[in-house]
C-alpha cells in the first residue's frame, strides 16, 4: 500500500518575505485607522491624528488600468478630504509591475512626497548567540502601566509631531500587539512590541529612554520580545530599521537577522 504524501511548501524567497513584511506593516497601520478600498489601493485614515503618517496612508498603491496618476491621487485627496484628513504617506504594492507604479511616484514627487526607506531585517531561525540580559530591570507589559508608557512615547516624539505616543497607546490597545515595558528604580526604561499577523512576528517600536542608551538595555529588551516569538512558534520574525541608525543594526545582526531588501514608502 502506497503512503499518502503529505503536501510541502517550498521555502519563501526574498520577494515572499518582503510581501509577507508588507502584510505586517498593513497590519500595523490597520489597528489605528479606518480602511477604504480605492482603486488605486487601501486608504486608511484617522482624521484625529492627522499628523501620523502611518494613520493617514494609501497602501499597496498601483494605477489601475487606464488611469492617470493624476486622476489616481486625485481620487485618494478626495477620499481623505471627505473624511477630515489629508493623505500623508503612500506606500505602493511590491507584487505590481513596475509600469503601475513608477508613473505614480514620479507623480508624488512633483507633489513634494519624498522617498523614505527602512531595512527589512528577518530572523530564520534562532538566534545567533545566547543573548546576555542586564540586571536591574523590571519587565512588565505594557498595559500594565499605560502612564509609564506614555511618558517613553513623548520622549521617542519629541522634535516630531505629539500625536506619535497617542498613536503608540492606540497600538498597545490592539490584542495582535503584545508590548513590554521595562522600568529601572521604577522610571520607564524601555519598550518594545511584538506584532502578530499569523504565523509571522514582527518586532516593532523598540525604544530607550536616552538617559539609559548603551547599558544593553535594548538588547535585554529583544530577547524578551524574542521569547514571546518563540513562545508563538512563529515561522518568520521581521524587524526593520533606518539605515543611519547603525547601533540598532548591528544589534540586530548579532542576534542573527539578515537585511533582505527595503520598505520604500513616500511621505510629506
Amino acid at each position: 500500500m502506497s503512503l499518502p504524501i503529505l503536501p510541502s511548501r517550498p521555502a519563501a524567497g526574498v520577494a515572499d518575505l518582503i510581501r509577507y513584511y508588507h502584510r505586517c506593516d498593513l497590519h500595523w497601520c490597520q489597528q489605528i485607522a479606518e480602511e477604504t478600498q480605492l482603486d488605486v489601493g487601501t486608504a486608511l485614515v484617522n482624521a484625529s491624528l492627522p499628523e501620523v503618517w502611518d494613520a493617514n496612508l494609501v497602501f499597496d498603491a498601483a494605477l489601475p488600468e487606464g488611469v492617470s496618476p493624476a486622476d489616481a491621487v486625485a481620487e485618494a485627496d478626495e477620499h481623505f478630504r471627505a473624511h477630515g484628513s489629508r493623505v500623508r504617506k503612500w506606500v505602493t504594492n511590491p507584487s505590481a509591475p513596475a509600469e503601475r507604479t513608477l508613473p505614480l511616484v514620479d507623480h508624488l514627487h512633483t507633489r513634494g512626497f519624498a522617498r523614505r526607506t527602512c531595512d527589512i531585517m528577518h530572523l530564520s531561525g534562532q538566534p545567533a548567540a545566547a543573548i546576555e540580559e542586564v540586571g536591574g530591570l523590571k519587565i512588565i507589559p505594557a498595559r500594565a502601566s499605560f502612564r509609564h508608557a506614555r511618558e517613553l512615547a513623548q520622549e521617542s516624539a519629541a522634535g516630531r509631531t505629539p500625536q506619535l505616543a497617542d498613536d503608540l497607546i492606540l497600538h498597545l490597545e490592539d490584542p495582535h500587539t503584545d508590548a513590554l515595558l521595562a522600568l529601572k528604580d521604577d522610571l520607564p526604561a524601555a519598550y518594545v512590541a511584538v506584532l502578530t499577523v499569523g504565523e509571522i512576528g514582527c518586532i516593532t517600536e523598540l525604544f530607550v529612554a536616552e538617559r539609559l542608551r548603551r547599558r544593553g538595555i535594548g538588547r535585554t529588551m529583544m530577547s524578551r520580545a524574542l521569547e514571546i516569538c518563540a513562545r508563538s512558534l512563529f515561522k518568520h520574525v521581521f524587524v526593520s530599521c533606518e539605515p543611519q541608525n547603525e547601533p540598532a543594526i548591528a544589534l540586530y545582526k548579532r542576534l542573527g537577522f539578515e537585511k533582505i531588501g527595503d520598505f520604500v514608502c513616500y511621505v510629506l
